[in-house]
């Protein structure tokens, strides 16, 4: 025991001793510069390029670095010694671009500048925000946008502040899909003067596209009031307790994967839940929040139905008396575009924090009603549940 002790005592105290330079870099020592990049073009793309060029034979090549200004500021990109090609984006402008590209190797040697000047395709903030188009609707605004090269882009919404009298940030989504159309609402129904621009993730921003309008009438539906009803003042063929969730908390203004309601693993579709607004009002929009990103047991398809008064239960015919609010059934889809079992996008992750809106699509007025009855046909990955985390509603006046 005592040698052991002894021998670690001996190897602490050389390298304790020993003052080499565990930061630097790694191979035999080597001072020459590798070789310069050959064959170096470029295919321009929005916003940037991708530029291809011909690797030197050096065995102890690291990797390539390109170099350029914009604004001012110094920016770089690298790309390992596997690769042929690198990829510049988040240029602000479709103009002339000085850029060098270095052969770099494992210590750090690097090669004299080979120059290219590149010019990108319109940016896609500017791409986006030449297509918005601006439409007075219930409660705020529909804005159409275009993105072809489906960058991930954010759109702003300004309106004036009464005190300031200047415009101020209202909210903010992300989008990544080649067109939609972004929802504003909860505006009241003022005339008063709004703004929209685009931001990229490199900090590039549009100009702002500004205009003064009134939205139409939209109330949001105040949850004080709102009831669960099951079994038996309705036919319902699920228990909504289910994995500990309750129904009672799809109104609390929670939202998370721990605050929902479920139906069970023996149920089937179609699945059934009714509320009680506790008031008539003519629904124009729901708004639907995930337990979970667009998968699981999250909703697909769905059907809303209406009633001013409970109808009398009839287990042979359970939509007896109950009005359809929605002309086409409504679908739960990911705002990326992605096919399932692909990865979720930022858009993704936030619309289904958000929620995803629905507007009735039958013509207007809408009827006024009390309770409001969910029909879900379907759900994600094939699931036989349905779960929630929270709902909301909006009443439509013009």
């Amino acid at each position: 025991m005592k040698r052991i002790v002894l021998l670690l005592g001996v190897v602490i105290f050389l390298f304790a001793c020993s003052e080499e330079n565990l930061l630097k870099p790694f191979g035999p020592k080597d001072t020459s510069a590798p070789d310069v990049l050959t064959k170096v073009s470029y295919t321009a793309i929005p916003g940037g390029a991708k530029i291809n060029y011909v690797l030197p034979l050096d065995p102890d090549l690291s990797y390539v670095k390109a170099e350029y200004t914009v604004n001012g500021e110094m920016k770089s990109v690298v790309s390992s010694q596997y690769n042929t090609n690198l990829t510049i984006e988040g240029l602000p402008e479709k103009k002339n671009y000085e850029v060098d590209l270095y052969s770099i190797d494992k210590n750090n040697n690097q090669s004299q500048p080979v120059h290219i000047t590149i010019c990108p395709e319109e940016p896609p903030v500017n791409v986006m925000f030449a297509s918005l188009k601006v439409n007075v609707d219930f409660g705020g605004f529909k804005i159409d946008y275009q993105n072809p090269s489906q960058s991930e882009l954010s759109i702003y919404f300004l309106r004036k502040d009464s005190v300031s009298g200047k415009l101020i940030f209202y909210q903010a989504r992300v989008f990544s899909q080649a067109k939609g159309i972004y929802q504003v609402v909860g505006l009241p129904n003022e005339k008063n003067k709004f703004g929209v621009f685009v931001r990229d993730r490199f900090g590039n921003t549009s100009s702002t596209l500004e205009f003064e309008d009134k939205p139409w009438r939209e109330e949001y539906v105040k949850k004080n009031n709102f009831k669960y009803i099951g079994k038996p003042q309705v036919v319902d063929n699920d228990d909504w307790y289910s994995w500990s969730g309750r129904p009672q908390v799809l109104w609390d203004d929670v939202v998370g994967d721990w605050n929902f309601a479920s139906t069970g693993p023996e149920g089937k579709f179609p699945h059934y839940f009714c509320i009680d607004l506790g008031d008539t009002v003519p629904i124009g929009r729901i708004l639907l929040q995930q337990r979970g990103v667009f998968g699981g047991a999250c909703p697909k398809h769905f059907d809303v139905y209406g009633a001013a008064k409970l109808p009398a239960v009839n287990y042979a015919s359970p939509l007896e008396g109950w009005t359809k609010l929605n002309d086409k059934t409504f679908e739960v889809v990911r705002p990326s575009g992605r096919k399932p079992g692909e990865p979720n996008t930022t858009e993704d992750t936030e619309a289904a924090f958000k929620g995803i809106m629905f507007t009735i699509d039958k013509p207007f007025p809408h009827p006024a009603v009390r309770y409001v009855r969910f029909v879900f046909l379907d759900a994600f990955d094939g699931q036989i549940s349905i779960y929630l985390s929270e709902v909301s509603f909006w009443g439509q006046w013009k």
